[in-house]
């Protein structure tokens, strides 16, 4: 799109010209060469207060094109029509972008990214304008609220992340709310903190999912996609949590995309229902204290303030309906799989 707009004014211009991102970043320039380049007196450039200062033959200018988007542009000196040439520059540049908003805006560029409505060519050249840190581990966070609020979830985030970097947010067709974060150690908790202040000055129920993270941007769609199955993974498996993450949710994701009677014959294959109906509430809490503490019995026995003989008793009995030994860990491992299963099937209405 700014090719576009260079073809443009190399028809008006025979000189050189261009414009900067407020990050220092050449965007469109006459000398191709230069685009996507740092402007190196870029600090010198926003130190000078003047309104059309001048620096290495260059002379610059400040426009806002498009909501509060700030940009520089810039043409050599050429003598007493310098100014006239710049302004001239100014004015197609303004024109030009806000009448293709959508193509540099940046919140739709992520828009287009997670519904798959952009080449991986575009992607590459769209990104030197905005300049995403590939290398900084990211996630795609998806806000969803119980009910339209009458205030913009949007503008809530925005005034909380807004000085985060790397931050997008736009607003999908289905009213979910979607926002790139870097994350940091306590990138959890202040997504927490951020779903409270929606309900508290929202007035609705507010839930978020956190996707999988990744560090390339074309990747946001996959970290999107999984955001989408941690709501439908979390709603079954961790009733009253604000905020599901699908990097911490573990086996359960392997259920979620396993057919739910493909579960139910792994079941009744291993330890029919019938059996698994005669274990009471104490022995399955003793045998998950038994698999938290690394099938230690002298450590169980403890923490459950029980006999040590008594905990084996409990083992004894379990291993003797069941078929099974707990105390080797490939049925420890075989028993805790099927209580997560059932617990996972009991949540659909399956059990």
């Amino acid at each position: 799109m700014l090719r576009e707009l260079r073809e443009l004014l190399n028809e008006q211009l025979e000189c050189l010209f261009g414009i900067i991102s407020m990050k220092g970043t050449i965007i469109l320039c006459s000398d191709v060469s230069q685009e996507g380049k740092d402007f190196e007196k870029f600090d010198e450039l926003i130190k000078n207060t003047k309104d059309k200062p001048a620096i290495d033959g260059l002379i610059f200018t400040k426009i806002k094109a498009i909501k509060n988007v700030q940009y520089y542009v810039f043409v050599e000196q050429i003598g007493e029509n310098t100014e006239f040439v710049l302004n001239l520059v100014a004015l197609y540049t303004k024109d030009y972008l806000r009448s293709n908003i959508e193509k540099t805006d940046k919140e739709y560029f992520f828009k287009q990214i997670l519904q798959n409505d952009i080449s991986g060519q575009e992607l590459d050249k769209r990104n030197k304008v905005f300049r995403f840190d590939n290398g900084t581990k990211k996630a795609v966070a998806t806000i969803r609220t119980q009910s339209i609020p009458e205030y913009p979830v949007s503008e809530v985030l925005k005034n909380l992340f807004h000085d985060m970097k790397d931050f997008v947010i736009t607003t999908l067709d289905n009213s979910d709310t979607v926002i790139i974060l870097t994350v940091k150690e306590d990138f959890e908790s202040m997504l927490l903190s951020a779903v409270s202040t929606l309900e508290e000055q929202l007035m609705v129920s507010v839930k978020a999912s956190i996707g999988r993270y990744f560090t390339l941007l074309e990747e946001a769609k996959n970290s999107y996609i999984t955001s989408l199955k941690a709501f439908d993974i979390g709603s079954l498996y961790r009733e009253g949590y604000a905020v599901y993450n699908y990097n911490n949710m573990g086996i359960a994701r392997l259920f979620h995309d396993i057919p739910v009677q493909k579960l139910e014959y792994f079941i009744e294959e291993t330890i029919t229902s019938d059996i698994y109906d005669q274990i009471d509430d104490e022995t399955i809490k003793t045998m998950q204290a038994f698999f938290e503490n690394n099938l230690n019995i002298s450590e169980t026995a403890r923490k459950m303030y029980l006999h040590r003989n008594t905990l084996v008793y409990r083992i004894e009995k379990f291993n003797k309906l069941t078929g099974l030994d707990v105390q080797k860990f490939e049925s420890a491992v075989l028993f805790h799989t099927i209580c997560q299963i059932k617990c996972f099937l009991r949540n659909l209405g399956r059990d």
